[in-house]
């Protein structure tokens, strides 16, 4: 029954402000623990003209390999019954920003566990000329950032299952392709970083990727990471790779794995 509530697959890049489609959100997460009860996000639009947005809430299931599945109605570990948004539709003029209340109103008994939902910022569609003369556009864009709750929150169990250099498909340069997975329940946060030690004998970066969640949904994540532009990996040695944390969790090393480098 579960899998009949899938609907289809979203991507999404975020940096530390997200900014799409003439829409700025920042932050681009939030995160509740038990003291925390309201939070706020705010949006600018950044076209040149005036923009309507709804704002509700979206339920996504984490995936694998990245990105998110839609589902069509809350499930047991959703946010989005116990939050509350304000205001839940807004209209922007160009170079406006608008703030959006997020309230938390925590039932009784919550059992302990991660809540989740994701704050939804559908794009209205504008009245021009070509509408009023009965032409319709009916392409809606729609921005989403996760919502976080954690009752009786446990620092995030990572393991480093393995990792290994594969080719890309397209372009042929090697990637560097790492399993985690999380054993406690609750969602991890920070950045992968893969570092080599160059022919000065210091340690240097040669690829990341920020803004990295591993899900309680997620048995084991599959993150992909891309060399740096002018970046090679040498003939030898080995590839330190590290999570560390970001945000509530600034300054945690969620683990290290080496990774050898052979041709």
């Amino acid at each position: 029954m579960f899998a009949k509530r899938l609907l289809c697959g979203f991507f999404f890049v975020f940096f530390s402000q997200y900014a799409t489609a003439n829409l700025l959100i920042s932050p681009t997460r939030v995160s509740f623990d038990e003291r925390q009860r309201s939070a706020k996000v705010t949006v600018i639009n950044s076209s040149e003209e005036y923009r309507t947005y709804r704002v509700v809430w979206s339920e996504k299931l984490a995936l694998p390999g990245g990105g998110y599945q839609t589902l069509s109605e809350p499930v047991t570990t959703s946010l989005s019954p116990m939050a509350r948004l304000s205001p839940k539709q807004i209209r922007l003029a160009p170079g406006e920003r608008q703030t959006i209340k997020i309230a938390i109103r925590k039932p009784k008994d919550l059992a302990k566990g991660e809540y989740r939902s994701h704050l939804l910022f559908q794009a209205l569609p504008n009245e021009d000329k070509a509408a009023k003369a009965g032409l319709k556009v009916n392409m809606i864009l729609s921005f989403s950032i996760p919502v976080v709750y954690r009752e009786q929150g446990e620092l995030p169990k990572v393991a480093f299952q393995t990792a290994e250099i594969v080719e890309d498909s397209v372009n042929k340069k090697p990637k560097i392709a790492v399993k985690l997975t999380e054993q406690q329940g609750f969602s991890s946060y920070g950045r992968l970083s893969a570092y080599i030690t160059n022919s000065a004998g210091k340690q240097e970066k040669i690829a990341e990727i920020g803004n990295l969640s591993l899900y309680p949904e997620v048995e084991q994540a599959t993150v992909l990471l891309d060399l740096f532009s002018g970046k090679q990996l040498p003939k030898q040695g080995n590839i330190e790779l590290k999570y560390q944390g970001a945000d509530e969790y600034e300054g945690v090393d969620f683990g290290s794995y080496s990774l050898p480098i052979r041709h």
